[in-house]
């Protein structure tokens, strides 16, 4: 193979020979052949729910304490019949080999191919286009003072209206009251014994 030629098919054979030789090294390993239904391990759709027996009261068998196997207290993953103390042991053995085989998932991912990697490309550019939409601080200068106008016009109707209101209450109160203090003059009642007029 030179620098300058491109063989196709030689590339494909080498392709073909790479994955039957990892296949093998993988039947040599010691373990049992994967099953031919397990699935290829894929990123996870929701977050791990490390906090679903938070607050909450579980019995335990009394040498539940030691070691790993069975159920006791602390994080228990079904899969494997294993308990851990603490949180980071848990999500480690989430994505270890031993839980992934335990569940049925080949170790190895698929290889991604040219159409899935323009397909995830797209939609990369479309997600970005739409955050710059959502995000945009484009700023039309003539809306915002046609807005504030409008605000200022209404704001200054409502304080006129409340002014009005004020001074016909006031016209409304102040007549009874003049009328009241003709009576009291009439009657010859100036105050309440103060001596000042």
């Amino acid at each position: 193979m030179s620098r300058e030629g491109y063989d196709r098919e030689e590339y494909a054979q080498r392709a073909k020979e790479r994955e039957q030789a990892e296949y093998e090294k993988r039947q040599m390993g010691g373990r049992v052949a994967m099953k031919e239904d397990a699935v290829e391990v894929s990123a996870r759709q929701s977050r791990l729910d490390i906090y679903e027996g938070l607050n909450k009261v579980t019995l335990v068998p009394a040498g539940a304490s030691i070691g790993k196997r069975g159920k006791g207290a602390g994080f228990y993953c079904e899969v494997c019949n294993l308990t851990f103390k603490d949180s980071i042991q848990y999500t480690d053995h989430i994505n270890s080999k031993q839980h992934l085989y335990a569940s049925g998932q080949k170790e190895q991912t698929s290889r991604a191919t040219l159409e899935d990697v323009r397909k995830r490309l797209q939609y990369l550019k479309k997600k970005k286009e739409q955050e710059q939409k959502e995000n945009s601080t484009e700023f039309d200068i003539n809306k915002r003072i046609e807005q504030r106008r409008k605000f200022e016009e209404e704001e200054q109707r409502a304080r006129r209206e409340r002014r009005a209101k004020r001074k016909k209450k006031n016209r409304d109160q102040s007549s009874p009251v003049e009328t009241d203090d003709q009576i009291t003059q009439m009657m010859g009642i100036s105050g309440f014994g103060s001596t000042k007029h």
